[in-house]
């Protein structure tokens, strides 16, 4: 079961000279750092698929908030829409049970999201043409099996389980192999382009909110697909992520 006193993912500043690599360090300055005791969780939904799974529900997702203990929730919203209370364009599985019971808590809820409607409206559109596309077909094909087995392994499977460093290694390896075949076609290049921009814009949210919020525990929720980006570009800037195995006790 999970511990209650910690979060799965714990951001440890390390000392100013392993914060930023040798390419940031022209803007260390003006940069405030990483407060000493903050505490990060980053968990992935599966949106849709919460829906028809046994075990990885809707309702678990509301109940990771009870056994995670955060004191602040950044979400995959845009912040807009959470200044307005609308909570336009939040993901259900977050929208339906974990942010409801945040506020409840009295967890202050930060959106962390990105979107420009013309670039997104494009980037529907081009992925539908790309899995149509008949010159990469096998390709895509492979891309969908994966996807599709990914899903049925979600709908047996627990948070823990979802959550493993395994399963975000596989979604990595897929999603980095879409990006390197769309990049070899000038058509498809702006999925990769758009995805990685609202990827990045996700990570400097969340650092933000944690600049705004020191010594807090951090839960940060969003779609399984953007985990391993925010992992690897958190680590990148020396943040240590602990993994499930770290944070969960057996029987």
């Amino acid at each position: 079961m999970l511990k209650k006193t910690l979060l799965i993912v714990l951001f440890i500043p390390l000392f100013f000279n392993s914060l930023y690599s040798a390419e940031n360090s022209r803007t260390t300055s003006k940069r405030r750092p990483f407060p000493q005791t903050t505490e990060v969780f980053v968990v992935g939904g599966i949106h849709q698929s919460h829906e028809r799974a046994k075990l990885y529900t809707y309702q678990r997702m509301g109940q990771l908030v009870s056994e995670l203990r955060p004191e602040l929730l950044c979400v995959e919203a845009e912040q807009r829409y959470i200044d307005d209370g609308s909570d336009r364009g939040m993901p259900y599985d977050f929208q339906k049970f974990m942010v409801p019971l945040a506020r409840k808590q009295g967890i202050p809820v930060v959106g962390i999201d990105w979107w420009d409607e013309k670039r997104g409206d494009t980037w529907k559109q081009l992925q539908k043409e790309a899995f149509a596309d008949p010159t990469i077909a096998p390709e895509t094909a492979l891309l969908g099996g994966l996807f599709r087995l990914l899903n049925g392994y979600f709908q047996e499977r627990d948070f823990a389980e979802i959550n493993s460093p395994e399963i975000t290694a596989l979604w990595e390896a897929q999603n980095e192999m879409k990006y390197k075949v769309f990049r070899q076609h000038p058509k498809y290049k702006a999925i990769d382009e758009f995805e990685k921009d609202r990827n990045n814009h996700m990570v400097e949210n969340i650092l933000q909110a944690i600049r705004l919020h020191p010594g807090k525990r951090v839960l940060v929720a969003v779609g399984i697909d953007h985990k391993y980006y925010i992992e690897r570009e958190l680590r990148r800037r020396g943040i240590r992520t602990l993994q499930v195995d770290e944070v969960i006790s057996t029987r």
